[in-house]
């Protein structure tokens, strides 16, 4: 539209022009016929301008200094770049807003909000179109050759020296052996164990008991209540309780300790059974079959109302607890801030690499034509302004030729 007013304009100042010749002998023809040329001459040389600008004027491409930006192209798409990285998204003004954002309040207040019934849909779907771009037997096959290949190269055996160096001089041995003991006290003190110990009891003295007279003399004696299971096994617990509770207890099991870890450190054939043992560990996992399962209980979690009435549940919680401790929203809402002004300074460049891809990517024509879309419509009012200035500015020099 814009171009169609330029034209037109330049078509007014030659119709003037040539009603000017035509009728030369009137008193007004100069005035009409200066102002016309000056016209012509400031449309056209607008024109021209404008023109040179895009493309070669009447495709004269002989012509100097026309299609500018064409010829430009790199420098101005250099300059495009630099401007929007340095300038207009400048590491500094982005930063500068970082910083004005309240990102822990408007964190907190997304947490308390129940989730939205078409975000938890669109959610829904979402992630189920990821599971099921998942290919199962594949993740299962590279978890096997991931973890076959990271337990080939951990050794057992020295992690398990390891351990037990570390329980022994951090003297962390006593607790382990505390927590254990504790345990086989309780195990001892169960009502099943009692009676189990009597009747083992019972069987060990009538299986030692061989001759006649040794069955006789126990029956008597079991007949007078002299030989009672019941107290022995209490007996012999309490006497297992107590040695359980003293020194000299601790001191066997960590010389145990010690000599399992010698054992595991000297002993090569000892070592090859362990780490046999964890490769045949390893190749036992059906890998398929526990990655099917997962992705199952996944795909039923994300179905589940439940699941998501919890998850948001838990949002509120954690909410209310930043809410509790402002310190703590204060560390969620720093830490978030450096770890995007880490990113910006990292990624920064790409901003100014993407403007000169995408402007890189274009081709000559459709280059200028994108430019002359948003920068061409403009320029046609100043063909526009040039022929109707030029023809003031003509008039009123013949104003001035004719009176002075």
């Amino acid at each position: 539209m814009q171009r169609r007013w330029a034209n037109i304009t330049l078509g007014i100042a030659l119709g003037l022009f040539l009603i000017g010749l035509a009728f030369h002998r009137q008193f007004w023809a100069p005035y009409l016929e200066s102002m016309a040329l000056a016209g012509l001459a400031g449309g056209v040389a607008d024109w021209y301008a404008v023109t040179a600008l895009f493309r070669h004027p009447l495709g004269l491409k002989w012509l100097p200094h026309t299609s500018i930006i064409s010829a430009n192209r790199e420098r101005i798409v250099e300059a495009i770049s630099n401007l929007v990285e340095t300038e207009l998204l400048s590491v500094s003004f982005i930063e500068a807003n970082i910083e004005k954002l309240e990102i822990g309040r408007k964190i907190v207040d997304f947490l308390d909000k129940p989730i939205d019934p078409v975000l938890q849909s669109q959610l829904r779907d979402t992630m189920s179109q990821l599971l099921d771009f998942i290919p199962e037997d594949r993740l299962a096959a590279y978890l096997e050759e991931f973890t076959s290949e990271k337990v080939a190269d951990l050794q057992v055996s020295d992690y398990i020296v390891r351990l037990i160096k570390w329980l022994v001089q951090s003297e962390n041995d006593r607790a382990l052996f505390s927590f254990l003991s504790r345990h086989v006290v309780e195990v001892l003190n169960s009502v099943e164990f009692t009676e189990d110990m009597e009747a083992r009891l019972k069987d060990m003295l009538e299986k030692y008991t061989k001759t006649t007279t040794q069955k006789l003399v126990l029956g008597l004696l079991e007949s007078l209540g002299t030989v009672d299971y019941k107290d022995l096994s209490v007996t012999v617990k309490s006497q297992l309780i107590d040695w359980l509770q003293s020194e000299k207890a601790f001191e066997q099991f960590e010389l145990a300790i010690v000599r399992i870890m010698i054992t595991v450190r000297d002993d090569g054939a000892l070592r090859a059974r362990i780490e046999g043992a964890k490769n045949d560990l390893v190749r036992t996992v059906p890998w398929e079959r526990a990655v099917n399962w997962v992705m199952a209980e996944v795909r039923h979690r994300v179905e589940d109302d439940q699941v998501w009435a919890t998850l948001s549940h838990f949002a509120r919680d954690i909410a209310d607890n930043f809410r509790a401790y402002p310190e703590r929203q204060a560390q969620l809402e720093n830490m978030i801030k450096r770890l995007t002004v880490s990113l910006l300074h990292r990624y920064h460049p790409v901003i100014g690499r993407l403007v000169r891809d995408n402007l890189n990517h274009m081709d000559d024509r459709e280059w200028i034509d994108k430019l002359e879309w948003y920068v061409g419509r403009d320029l046609q009012w100043i063909r526009v302004n040039g022929a109707i200035v030029g023809g003031l500015v003509g008039l009123i020099l013949a104003f001035l030729i004719h009176f002075l």
